[in-house]
């Protein structure tokens, strides 16, 4: 089979599943990762032959779509800032919005400081900032091994030196270090809104790391409030994503704490995602 026939074959078992916009997208992906061959190089030669064996291997990641297996779990990476990350179902799968959160810090933190990133997953936010803040030194956190693990094997794929360190933020924290920058994407959703959450995201990502099990859907928040009061060093700057509806809850606890100059920020698509606060 050559690559023209294989995206019509592609098209035909993804139709009923995917918008012809998502299908094209999830094609050339597959094809690059899998075959190399970009969608350039495919425009060139549309009648390159699959080998036997590719069409086969091929085949089963069009049954993995099926049944609605993420892109990202299907490839096993993501490539991001020019830094590439590994992915399991152990962790979340990167968004634009925390991305778009990475570049917010990038562009305010000089360089020579201190970072700590409560709640890491798959290390994206510790490793882009190591990457782009110029001679910092970067924590990073997670009360999960397995995500720990992943991380690790991140920031050793692409050179670069975090300290991890298995901790649970909920819990009691004793620490000598202190820090200029803190920054965490905890989780937020309430358990009572796993119905509006997307099949994709309940069945694949891990559910520790997206739904809050307290009663109190801010408890992350408050938590990480009351330790960055200690542990951030005098002019030291909280970083929070949020959730679009309880962003202002999470403004107003920021007040209640004695933070100062506390700024949100719309992500692409206008929602308020982010926040910002000076200790």
């Amino acid at each position: 089979m050559n690559l023209k026939n294989f995206k019509l074959f592609f098209s035909h078992n993804l139709k009923n599943k995917y918008s012809a916009e998502e299908i094209d997208s999830l094609y050339f992906n597959i094809i690059e990762f899998y075959l190399g061959v970009s969608k350039i190089k495919y425009i060139q030669n549309p009648l390159l032959k699959i080998p036997d064996l590719k069409f086969n291997e091929l085949s089963s990641k069009i049954e993995l779509l099926k049944n609605n297996t993420p892109i990202q779990y299907i490839l096993g990476e993501v490539n991001h800032k020019n830094l590439v990350f590994k992915i399991t179902k152990d962790v979340l799968i990167p968004r634009p919005e925390t991305l778009e959160l990475c570049d917010w810090i990038i562009s305010s933190t000089k360089k020579k400081c201190d970072i700590l990133d409560i709640g890491t997953g798959s290390g994206l936010i510790a490793i882009i900032l190591k990457k782009y803040v110029n001679q910092s030194r970067v924590f990073a956190w997670d009360n999960s091994i397995k995500a720990l693990e992943i991380a690790k094997k991140n920031s050793l794929d692409n050179n670069l030196e975090i300290n991890f360190k298995e901790l649970d933020i909920l819990k009691k924290i004793q620490i000598k270090d202190k820090f200029d920058v803190i920054v965490s994407n905890p989780p937020y959703v309430d358990k009572s809104e796993i119905l509006s959450i997307d099949d994709n995201v309940k069945k694949f990502e891990p559910h520790s790391a997206i739904f809050v099990e307290n009663d109190d859907n801010l408890i992350f928040y408050k938590k990480i409030i009351e330790f960055s009061k200690v542990a951030l060093n005098r002019l030291g700057v909280l970083y929070l994503e949020c959730h679009s509806d309880r962003i202002k809850s999470v403004s107003n606890l920021l007040k209640i704490n004695n933070f100062r100059k506390i700024k949100i920020r719309e992500d692409l698509y206008g929602r308020e995602r982010m926040i910002k606060a000076f200790i």
